[in-house]
């Protein structure tokens, strides 16, 4: 009989339906007991609920890189403590915890989740970069296998960075049917009506307000487009730290009467079912969960080039 693998998974958060939820839940229970860790207990998952289905969850709180040594001790303790065979780590800091605690306790397999694409390669401070990158390699050094969600992230870390190609494993993400349940007609209707979409040609874009999104191109692009369509739309849905600068671009464009800044939203999926078009104009993704999110509501996708995107869509 083959014994069973025990696995900890290792994150700030996990949230339900996010690409570690899916794999905690979907995992083979035969083979694998699948178990959790996480820096902050401010996920939306709600704990009784991983209680009733035997998954063990634990928080070590640390926000501040100082913390590191000490969480990586209670880590190494709690992987020694638990008997766990497997810890997947997932990003960054992560994965540097990751590393130490299987340093203290080498027992453990150390699995790898790199779940950012070249961030690292586009910072403009070259001994951060440099520090960083050693770090990175540091880590792949004393990793069993590296999990990458695209061939681009897998092309970084052979290409760039030298790892063995038999290290590495691409593993696109995966994803619930649950959360994407066709909301009904007269939802989308009445959701149309309640934000004055009616009559309108609404393009969606969906993802938190950062930089790396490139809400600042797709802007210019609506406003070459104002004149031809103007009953065109844009919602723009999501928070984040670029919400005043975009804001600023809307209304220096006088672009106020075509898009919507909605914020984070609860019925993120309604509005994507509300949408006639889905455009993302980000500059950098691992993965990107919300090119799967309008391909599962059927939506007309224009997505950039990026990591992700260049393995799931063929243009045209």
């Amino acid at each position: 009989m083959i014994p069973m693998i025990r696995v900890l998974h290792f994150a700030d958060l996990v949230n339900r339906y996010d690409f570690i939820d899916t794999i905690i839940r979907n995992a083979n229970p035969s083979k694998f007991k699948m178990m959790v860790c996480t820096l902050s207990d401010t996920s939306n998952i709600i704990f009784p609920d991983y209680k009733e289905a035997g998954i063990s969850h634990w928080v070590l709180h640390g926000d501040r890189r100082s913390d590191y040594p000490v969480i990586g001790l209670k880590l190494a303790q709690l992987l020694e403590r638990e008997k766990i065979d497997l810890i997947h780590t997932h990003h960054y800091d992560q994965g540097l915890i990751g590393w130490l605690a299987t340093r203290l306790y080498p027992k453990t397999r150390l699995i790898l989740g790199r779940h950012y694409s070249d961030s690292i390669y586009r910072l403009r401070n070259g001994w951060k970069q440099k520090s960083l990158i050693a770090l990175e390699q540091m880590m792949n050094g004393g990793a069993t296998r590296i999990i990458v969600p695209s061939s681009y992230i897998g092309e970084i870390l052979i290409k760039w960075q030298g790892v063995n190609h038999d290290k590495v494993d691409v593993i696109p993400y995966g994803f619930e049917s649950a959360k994407y349940a066709d909301p009904s007609p007269e939802n989308i209707q009445r959701l149309r009506k309640d934000l004055g979409l009616n009559g309108h040609f609404v393009i969606g874009t969906f993802g938190r307000l950062h930089e790396e999104k490139g809400h600042r191109f797709l802007l210019p692009a609506i406003q070459q487009l104002k004149s031809r369509f103007p009953h065109l739309l844009l919602l723009v849905v999501g928070e984040g730290p670029e919400r005043n600068a975009i804001a600023e671009q809307i209304q220096a464009a006088g672009l106020e009467d075509m898009v919507q800044l909605l914020g984070w939203r609860q019925d993120a999926m309604q509005l994507m079912a509300a949408a006639d078009i889905v455009v993302q104009p980000t500059l950098q993704e691992a993965f990107s969960q919300v090119m799967i999110e309008a391909l599962w509501m059927k939506k007309p996708l224009i997505i950039t080039e990026v990591s992700g995107s260049t393995d799931i869509i063929k243009n045209e």
